[in-house]
């Protein structure tokens, strides 16, 4: 009786251990095929996003006297050369194109210089057709 129990131990030991060999075989494959994508030339495919359009914009000066320069400029990316870029000021809520445009540089930059006479503070943005930057903010005095 006790070499009975010893040999059903020993053989329910080597199933189940078999048994766990072939589950982490299976699932170690199922990881690797879903871990790659391979094309017909065994090479794994990755796709890219392109990143989104962006503007960034610095005023040159913080306080300004009515009706003087400043110059406002910002890198962009994602956005072609010769591409407009057009300065908005915040009048009530809404963003209102103001009187100044630019171009997109070769080097995605742009520059340009605004003249305002609305005594406290103006914040203005740039935006492209794809694009809008932050807020800049410009105290005008008296």
């Amino acid at each position: 009786m006790r070499v009975r129990s010893q040999l059903v131990r020993r053989s329910v030991a080597a199933v189940a251990g078999v048994t766990l060999a072939a589950g982490a075989v299976g699932v170690a494959g199922a990881l690797q095929a879903s871990a790659a994508s391979t094309s017909g030339t065994g090479t794994t495919s990755v796709s890219t996003v392109a990143a989104a359009p962006t503007a960034t914009i610095k005023a040159d000066k913080t306080t300004a006297k009515a009706w003087s320069k400043v110059s406002l400029t910002g890198k962009t990316t994602g956005i072609k050369a010769g591409t407009t870029v057009q300065v908005q000021r915040l009048q009530n809520g809404k963003w209102v194109n103001f009187p100044a445009t630019t171009k997109v540089t070769s080097k995605a930059t742009y520059s340009v210089w605004v003249k305002s006479g609305r005594v406290g503070v103006n914040k203005f943005r740039v935006v492209t057709g794809k694009a809008a930057s932050a807020a800049v903010s410009v105290n005008v005095t008296k």
